[in-house]
Formats: C-alpha cells, structure tokens, sequence
C-alpha cells in the first residue's frame, strides 16, 4: 500500500514538473488553423480568437499551415502548439486549452470552460474565453523568452570562440590583446547593454491603444481584426513596400512618417484615417 502510495506522489510530482515549466521559456504559439471537434478552418471565427487572445498577452502566433519565421524554424522548442478541444453536450458547450511543447509535452491545461449560450458561435466563443484565463493567470513575459534566447546563442557563442581558440593554440601563438583594446571592447559592451536596457524600459511603458488593430496573415496578405474579434479590413499585398490594396474597397493602406494610413472612397467621397496596425 505504501509502495503504491509512494509511486502516485512520484508520478504526480513528474506530471507538476512538466505543466509546471514556465510560459515565459517560450515565444511562438501555433495555432491550429482547423480545430478537431469542427468540420472547416476557423469555423465561429474560434481559431482567430484563439490567436488573438495569445497575442493579446505577448505571444507571437503563427498558423500551422503557414510558413514559419526564420527564428522559429531554427530553434522549434521555443514554440507551443494550443490544441483546443470540446466536450459539449446538448445545453453546455464545454472548451479546454492544452499548450504542448515540441517534446509532445503537456506544459499547461487550461480549467473547463463553459457557456449555456444557445448560439453556437457565441457559445464557443464564451467558452473559449473562459478557458483562456488560466493562460492569462500565468501573466506572460515575453521578455523572458527574448532573454533565454539571446543567452543560447551567446552560448553558443562563446562555446565557437573557445573551439577555435583551442585550434588555433596548435597552429601560432595566440596573441593577447593590449590593455587598451580589452578596455576599449569591454566600454563597447557595457554601452550596448545600456542601450539594450533602456529600449527594454520604453517596450514595458508603451501603452497599447484601445483601437488597435490586429493583423493575421493569410495567403493573400493580412486580415486585420479588432478586439471582438470581428474583422476591419483585408489588406492584399502589393509589389511596394508597407503598401496594401483594400479588399471590397476601393482604396488602399501604406505607412507614412511611421503611421499606417487607411484611403478609400465611401460612394464620391475620399475618406483617410490613421489605425493603429500590430502586426
């Protein structure tokens, strides 16, 4: 009995240890662009409010049928994958959210959303959002993540520097630097740090504005989405840069002086606007 005992507090402890990891280690979330439990993509807008909840909180999303950033191709680990399932019945629309990491490892479960909503839209939507506050619970730094990556690559780093250091002691002499080059590189770094620091402070002073617009890629361009989600406009790409045509308007949207400026014709009348894009 006691050895029972004994093996249950073990494998809880293993099963703590692995939801237990921390969201902070990780910077991409993929989402699923069709969930299990629906018959088509994005079926009641679920998948786009799932990224739209991740990025809310910091995450940099992706779908899983889109090509992925040159980062996140090379280090895959520093992704989780949300996989949202249901276990609705006939007056309840039940969701959970499960965050996997690359080793097929459950690093969060989220607690049971519900929602007696009879509109299945409204329903999923509730439910998801309900779910998605044990993610919010964990209160996400995504400076964290930046961190950890920067300190493997120095790792990195440093260990290439030492390999090559080791070869070269075979072949010449290695010379040391002068006191004045050593002070030099070391004032350099001490600078750059600095730097580094005080951009760190303005990222967590900047405020998000209230009419933010979201973009999500697809195929063609972006679709941007407000805080509903419910989408704005769709941006298809052109052969200009921070240029875009507006689908199912006549206009277009292009940066100007750091500012992203939406121009289309309401009927005879040309209407310009200054959004806030998040990309």
């Amino acid at each position: 009995m006691k050895f029972k005992l004994f093996t249950l507090l073990v494998a809880v402890f293993i099963s703590n240890t692995i939801i237990g990891q921390s969201l902070n280690e990780y910077k991409y979330v993929i989402i699923p662009a069709k969930y299990d439990f629906l018959k088509f993509n994005d079926q009641h807008k679920l998948n786009s409010l799932t990224k739209f909840l991740f990025e809310k909180e910091g995450f940099k999303t992706i779908y899983d049928n889109l090509e992925k950033p040159a980062d996140l191709s090379n280090n895959p680990c520093s992704a989780l994958t949300a996989n949202v399932m249901s276990n609705s019945g006939m007056f309840t629309t039940k969701i959970i959210i499960e965050l996997i990491n690359c080793k097929n490892q459950k690093v969060l479960v989220s607690k049971e959303g519900k929602s007696k909503e009879k509109d299945y839209k409204k329903g999923f939507q509730e439910a998801l959002r309900n779910a998605f506050e044990s993610v919010t619970a964990q209160k996400y730094n995504s400076s964290n993540a930046e961190n950890s990556e920067s300190v493997s690559v120095n790792s990195a780093v440093e260990e290439a520097k030492k390999a090559a250091i080791e070869v070269a002691a075979n072949v010449v002499e290695i010379i040391e630097p002068s006191e004045d080059e050593s002070s030099n590189e070391i004032a350099i770094t001490k600078e750059e740090v600095e730097v580094e620091g005080v951009v760190l402070e303005n990222e967590k002073q900047e405020v998000e504005p209230s009419n933010v617009l979201y973009a999500q890629a697809n195929a063609l361009g972006y679709q941007l989405i407000d805080s509903t989600p419910k989408v704005i406009y769709v941006l298809l790409k052109s052969t200009r840069k921070n240029v875009y045509f507006l689908r199912n308007k006549k206009g277009i949207v292009y940066k100007e002086n750091d500012q992203w400026i939406v121009e289309y014709y309401d009927l005879d009348t040309l209407v310009k606007e200054v959004v806030a894009i998040k990309f």
